[in-house]
């Protein structure tokens, strides 16, 4: 019987080895090198033709995606402004700039006011303890002739609410049309007047909350609102300028904000509690109303005495 592979069924003599197992071995390796060859040769194309993400520029800092975020704004800025489309939009943050790079000494001298209103809690707060004398005179001196001189120009608006505050104040009010210098400096030493009653309320009812707050630094804590009162004596002035004849009814903002001014003032410097600084700033103010009323009338018949 002839003997036959048991793999082929290929018929072998005697002796013989069949080779099937040995080519399709080779051909199975060829089949998988041209496979191989051939995917790589296709990975390499599409390697050419696509490019593989660029994940180098991925860092940990977020600020990294917010400059180049801000850079590209401002290329497709300037390109916009070499074109010509850009819109002309108003920035009040540069025109301040402008102004001070233009005009820096009166910058460098308006500074100090413009403190009071973009940060007044941080001015009142972070002033000097050391008070100025000259400072509060003039300061006060400023307001109290500022304030004197508005009343007198404003007197001809027929404001209601101004007849019937110097009415009650100095009972007729014919001293402000025939006698207006008189009325200036009856005005003035009113004035003056309030704001040293203020101040020494402020010091007494201080010693009653275990406080002891100097004269000079009350008169400055009074300073600070005047600051604020000669602000609303601008508006006033320029709102009867436009024809407005209930300008004076801002003297009640002007109040409120005199009175947040002493809150921030006293808190800082007597270390009171919230409730502790307003049961003192209720009573000061009364005791200043009953002494102010004992001190205008004691002025207004030395007024019209002369």
């Amino acid at each position: 019987m002839a003997k036959t592979c048991f793999y082929c069924g290929k018929e072998l003599a005697a002796g013989q080895r069949c080779s099937c197992r040995g080519s399709s071995s080779a051909g199975k390796g060829s089949a998988d090198t041209s496979s191989a060859s051939a995917s790589s040769n296709a990975g390499t194309s599409s390697g050419a033709s696509a490019t593989p993400p660029d994940y180098s520029s991925c860092s940990a800092d977020p600020n990294q995606y917010t400059k180049k975020a801000k850079k590209t704004r401002q290329v497709w800025n300037r390109a916009d402004s070499a074109s010509g489309n850009s819109q002309c939009r108003f920035s009040f943050a540069s025109f301040i700039d402008q102004v001070r790079s233009r005009f820096p000494s009166l910058s460098k001298l308006l500074r100090p006011v413009m403190n009071y209103i973009w940060h007044p809690v941080s001015t009142i707060q972070n002033r000097s303890q050391v008070v100025s004398i000259p400072k509060i005179l003039i300061i006060n001196t400023i307001f109290a002739a500022f304030t004197s001189l508005m009343v007198i120009f404003t007197y001809q608006s027929n404001s209601p609410f101004l007849g019937m505050l110097l009415s009650l104040m100095f009972g007729k009010t014919d001293l402000f049309s025939d006698h207006p210098l008189i009325a200036f400096g009856t005005v003035f030493a009113v004035l003056w007047a309030c704001v040293i009653i203020l101040a020494a309320c402020f010091v007494a009812l201080s010693r009653f909350a275990n406080r002891k707050l100097p004269f000079l630094r009350a008169l400055d804590t009074v300073s600070m609102s005047s600051i604020y009162m000669c602000f609303t004596d601008i508006l006033i002035f320029f709102s009867v300028l436009i024809g407005t004849q209930g300008a004076f009814t801002l003297i009640f903002v002007a109040l409120v904000v005199m009175g947040i001014t002493h809150y921030v003032s006293l808190k800082n410097d007597l270390m009171l509690t919230d409730n502790a600084t307003f049961n003192m700033l209720a009573v000061s103010y009364l005791l200043f109303y009953l002494f102010a009323q004992i001190g205008i009338v004691i002025i207004i018949h030395i007024a019209n005495s002369i």
